[in-house]
């Protein structure tokens, strides 16, 4: 995997914001048709240029021409190839193996492959997608700041780092510069300033959607009241008051090493261990534990939230052996301990087990008010888009 796009898909793992805004908006300082010989007859203004493709003196010359802005922030061409790269390596990773159902040859121009079932390309598909990324997670970070929101000193001290790990990967690479080893996955057109502006905007729009996420508290009275409206709904999807107990649990995640060998699998148990060792040398509590997966945690799913897991029970579509330490007889509120799976170790905390009623309804509005976090952020700040001036610089997505 190239340098860069392995630091893309970490911080993919790091944010978990969905874009929640599809819509192309009004191109802004633009009043004259973009010359085309198309029908432009319902199109969207994103279908109206076939291709967004410059070649590299292009993209490069137009790096900090300003292609869309939220309130008081721009989104320039060079931000703009970050987020896009993102789009596609994202999806890249996460349907490598059926990219033949999706019709996508990635060995081939992204601009010259049409997308089934759409009026535009693959490259449309993934701009729209770019645009409305970038959306959301600059209002959430401009929310934050209107908040006076600060950085957590872990993430504050990886921005602060960001520079030397970049020129660490660089030379690993062999590449003279951060910018040749940016621009090799990310296109011509970007430079590291984009890619720490990119880095910036991201764990702002992380940090401050985090918090108040951690500052919903659902009360009884609202998990009553939910289950109240909602109980023919429910009982059609078999949840009643008496549906039994689920179990709540955290995890801290030691990933293996991707070869797996002996050795790996044996210093991935000594770190866990030690790990363990050291939260039990201290106030063993379950928040402390918390703040260990928050810190140490290898799974993005889980981490941000202190690793936890909630409304498990056998038919959780887990691990078996992760399955079976929670499901074990016996189990109390407090347990902790080791358990191996295919993915490494993981350090567990038993929090504990309550009725599924409950467990499904504090879900069910801690989701419908997480989900508000972000759309009321984005519905706050316009997304106003010039597609006349964006210059996606091209780079092959074929491993050397």
């Amino acid at each position: 995997m190239k340098k860069l796009t392995a630091l893309l898909l970490a911080l993919v793992m790091v944010l978990s914001l969905a874009a929640c805004s599809k819509e192309e908006q009004s191109p802004a300082g633009t009043t004259d048709p973009i010359e085309t010989t198309k029908d432009l007859t319902g199109l969207d203004e994103l279908y109206w240029r076939d291709s967004y493709t410059v070649n590299a003196e292009e993209a490069l010359a137009a790096r900090s021409i300003p292609v869309a802005a939220i309130g008081s922030a721009e989104l320039t061409n060079g931000l703009l190839q970050i987020y896009y790269w993102m789009e596609v390596y994202s999806f890249l990773n996460t349907y490598g193996n059926y990219l033949a159902l999706y019709g996508l040859d990635y060995t081939k121009p992204l601009d010259e492959q049409t997308r089934s079932n759409s009026d535009g390309t693959w490259q449309h598909y993934f701009l729209n997608s770019a645009l409305a990324n970038w959306h959301s997670c600059q209002a959430l970070a401009l929310a934050a700041d209107e908040a006076g929101t600060q950085l957590d000193p872990a993430l504050q001290e990886a921005l602060d780092q960001l520079y030397d790990d970049l020129q660490t990967s660089a030379e690993e690479g062999g590449f003279d510069s951060i910018d040749a080893m940016i621009q090799e996955d990310a296109g011509p057109g970007c430079t590291a300033e984009d890619y720490y502006t990119y880095t910036e905007i991201s764990y702002k729009s992380y940090n401050y959607f985090n918090q108040m996420v951690n500052a919903i508290d659902v009360t009884d009275a609202q998990i009553e009241e939910y289950f109240t409206a909602n109980a023919d709904t429910l009982k059609e999807s078999g949840i009643t008051k008496d549906s039994g107990e689920v179990c709540s649990v955290r995890h801290i995640l030691i990933e293996v090493a991707e070869d797996k060998t002996d050795d790996n699998w044996e210093n991935c148990r000594i770190e866990a261990q030690k790990l363990l060792d050291e939260w039990l040398a201290g106030e063993h509590t379950e928040e402390t534990f918390a703040e260990y997966a928050k810190e140490h945690s290898a799974d993005g799913g889980s981490s941000s939230n202190g690793g936890l897991y909630t409304g498990l029970n056998d038919e959780t579509s887990f691990v078996q052996e992760f399955k079976d330490w929670y499901l074990a007889e016996g189990r109390q509120a407090g347990d902790y301990g080791l358990v191996k799976t295919t993915y490494g170790y993981h350090i567990m905390y038993f929090s504990g087990t309550e009725p599924e009623w409950i467990s499904y309804c504090r879900d069910a509005i801690t989701n419908d008010l997480t989900s508000k976090i972000v759309t009321d952020a984005v519905e706050k700040y316009e997304l106003v888009v010039d597609y006349e001036s964006i210059a996606l610089g091209e780079t092959s997505l074929v491993q050397d």
